[in-house]
C-alpha cells in the first residue's frame, strides 16, 4: 500500500514537472523505476496509458513508407511496449486469439504487390500475426483482405492483389500479455518482370529476325525458318519463339527475342507463381542439332524439347557476334540432371560457299560449349557440388541466392548476358545460322530458354565514304566527277541508289559517278 502511494505521489509529482509530454515518457520511466521494485514496474509500465505506443489504435496508424525496390533504404523501427487491445474485432482470419495487442500502420500501395518484412527483432513471441484492410478505420470489421504470420523462420511475407494509389492498413498483434518486442519494419515494392510478346501478335517471326534480333541498313536475311520440334502439324498447337521487353525489370536487356523449350506466354516472372504449358513435342534432332549436342559431351536422353530459328544472311563487314542471355528450370537441386548435359544453347554457323560449320554459344574466351553443366554455381545453387565458370551465372531463384518475387523470368537460374565471341566471315558471302535452344528433362515444368538482345545480330552498314563539302575541305570542284561505291557484288545483292530519300531510276550497279550535289 505505502509503494502504491508513493507511485501516486511520484506520478502527481512527475505531470507537475512534465505534463503529458509523451516525449518525456523515459524519463518519468527512470524516476518510477527507483521507487517501486522490478516487477511493480514491469505492471505499472504495461497499464499507465502514457506508455501507450501512439499508434495503439487505427485512427493513429503510423506512416510506413513504400520503397522502391526491395532493398529496404528507408525503415521504421517499431517497439510494442506498452500496446493494449485497439477494441477492433480480431479477424476471422487470424489464430492469434482474443484481445490481442496491436498496433497499426498505413500505407499507398504504388504496385500491385508489396513485400512487408521485418529485421532487427528483439523480444519477438514465437509468432507475430499481422492483418491486411483495404477500407477505412471506421468500416474495419472481422474481415480482413489478407491475414499473416511471422516467426523467426519467416520474417517476410507478400501482399498482393493491390490498387497502386489506394490507402491499406496493416495491423501487427501480440498474444503477449504484455509484449516488450521491438522490431524493424520494412514494405519494398516488387520489380515488374519482363514482358512477351509471342510471335504472330507485336512481331511476325520474320520480322522478329530482320526488326528485332538482326542490325543492318540493307534487307541482308533471307530463308527465315522458325521450328518446334519435328516441325510437324502437330507442333504448330504451341508457340514458343516471342518478342521480349525489360519492362523496368532487372533483366540486363532492353529487349530482344526469346526462344524457349515451352510455352512462351510463361517466361515472364516472378518466379514459380503458376504452370509453365505443356510443349508435349520431342524428337531427336537433325544432323546440325547433333552436332552441337555431341560438342558438350552427347545426349542423357535419345529425345528433347527443342526450338530453333534459322536464316540465311550476308554480311557487310566481316565479323559477326550477338548477345544473349541462357536460363533454365533445371538449375536446381534434386533435378534428374543436376549438373548434367540436361539443356544446351548451340548457335551453329554454317558457310555456304565451303560447307563447314561451327557452334558459337561459346563460354567467353574459351572453346567450352553453354550447357547447363558448363556453367553452375555451387555457391548460389545451394546443395549442389559442382562447379563450373560461376563468374557466367547471375542468379538462382530456388532456395539460391535470390528471391523468387524478384526473378525477371520464371527460370529456376540463368547465366549473365554474354557475348558471343567473334567470328570472321567474308563480306558478300553467304551464311547459314541455327539458333537452337534445347533440353532433355522429361518434367514438363523444366524448361530453358535463350535470350537475343535486339540488334545485337550486327551484319554492317555498306559504306561509301566520307561526306564532301566545302565545310569538309573536300568538295568536287565544278565539272569533276567521282565515283561512289564499295565491296558489294551485285549478284549477291539487291542494289538500289538514293538521292533525297528517292530511288534513282536505273541506278542498280556496284558503283555510281556523282557530279552534282546531293548524293
Amino acid at each position: 500500500m505505502k509503494k502504491n502511494v508513493l507511485f501516486l505521489l511520484a506520478c502527481f509529482s512527475l505531470f507537475s514537472v512534465y505534463g503529458r509530454n509523451t516525449i518525456v515518457k523515459e524519463n518519468i520511466a527512470d524516476h518510477i523505476q527507483y521507487i517501486l521494485d522490478e516487477a511493480q514496474f514491469a505492471t505499472y509500465r504495461q497499464s499507465v496509458l502514457f506508455f501507450a505506443p501512439a499508434n495503439d489504435d487505427c485512427t493513429d496508424a503510423v506512416s510506413l513508407m513504400v520503397n522502391p525496390d526491395l532493398d529496404c533504404g528507408q525503415k521504421l523501427s517499431v517497439d510494442f511496449t506498452g500496446a493494449t487491445a485497439s477494441g477492433k474485432a480480431v479477424p476471422f482470419c487470424s489464430a492469434v486469439g482474443s484481445s490481442p495487442k496491436d498496433l497499426w500502420f498505413e500505407f499507398t500501395a504504388t504496385s500491385d504487390k508489396h513485400i512487408f518484412s521485418i529485421s532487427n527483432e528483439k523480444n519477438m513471441p514465437a509468432t507475430l500475426y499481422g492483418a491486411l484492410y483495404d477500407r477505412d478505420c471506421s468500416a474495419i470489421n472481422a474481415t480482413a483482405s489478407q491475414c499473416f504470420s511471422l516467426t523467426a523462420a519467416v520474417k517476410k511475407i507478400t501482399l498482393d492483389k493491390l490498387k497502386p494509389g489506394k490507402k491499406y492498413y496493416i495491423r501487427l498483434m501480440s498474444g503477449e500479455t504484455t509484449p516488450t518486442t521491438t522490431l524493424d519494419l520494412c514494405l519494398g515494392t516488387v520489380p515488374p518482370p519482363i514482358k512477351v510478346s509471342p510471335s504472330g501478335e507485336m512481331y511476325t517471326v520474320e520480322e522478329l529476325v530482320k526488326d528485332v534480333l538482326v542490325k543492318s541498313g540493307c534487307d541482308l536475311v533471307s530463308n527465315i525458318r522458325y521450328q518446334v520440334g519435328d516441325g510437324s502439324p502437330a507442333t504448330k498447337s504451341v508457340n514458343t519463339l516471342g518478342y521480349f521487353n525489360k519492362n523496368g525489370s532487372s533483366f540486363p536487356f532492353e529487349e530482344g527475342i526469346v526462344l524457349s523449350t515451352g510455352e512462351v506466354q510463361y517466361v515472364p516472372g516472378p518466379y514459380g507463381v503458376g504452370g509453365r504449358g505443356n510443349n508435349p513435342h520431342r524428337w531427336v534432332g537433325d544432323k546440325d542439332l547433333n552436332d552441337a549436342i555431341n560438342d558438350t559431351g552427347g545426349k542423357p536422353e535419345p529425345t528433347m524439347r527443342v526450338t530453333q530459328l534459322e536464316f540465311d544472311f550476308i554480311p557487310v563487314k566481316d565479323s559477326l557476334k550477338f548477345e544473349y542471355l541462357f536460363s533454365s528450370n533445371s538449375y536446381i537441386n534434386g533435378c534428374t540432371y543436376t549438373c548434367l548435359n540436361g539443356a544446351l544453347f548451340a548457335a551453329w554457323l554454317i558457310d555456304l560457299t565451303t560447307g563447314t560449320g561451327e557452334n558459337l554459344a561459346k563460354i567467353p574466351g574459351t572453346t567450352v560449349p553453354i550447357s547447363l553443366k558448363s556453367i553452375w554455381d555451387n555457391a548460389k545453387i545451394t546443395g549442389t557440388s559442382c562447379n563450373s565458370y560461376p563468374e557466367f551465372f547471375w542468379n538462382a531463384y530456388q532456395g539460391g541466392n535470390a528471391d523468387p518475387q524478384t526473378a525477371p523470368i520464371d527460370y529456376a537460374g540463368s547465366t549473365v548476358g554474354m557475348e558471343s565471341e567473334s567470328v570472321t566471315v567474308v563480306p558478300g558471302r553467304k551464311y547459314h545460322i541455327k539458333l537452337a535452344v534445347m533440353d532433355f528433362c522429361q518434367n514438363p515444368d523444366h524448361t530453358s530458354a535463350v535470350f537475343f538482345n535486339a540488334r545485337s545480330f550486327d551484319l554492317g552498314n555498306p559504306e561509301i565514304g566520307e561526306d564532301m563539302s566545302i565545310e569538309g575541305g573536300n568538295a568536287l570542284c565544278p565539272g569533276d566527277t567521282i565515283e561512289l561505291g564499295q565491296n558489294l557484288e551485285a549478284k549477291d545483292y539487291l542494289i538500289q541508289w538514293t538521292k533525297n530519300g528517292k530511288d534513282l531510276i536505273g541506278e542498280n550497279g556496284e558503283t555510281l559517278k556523282v557530279n552534282e550535289p546531293g548524293l
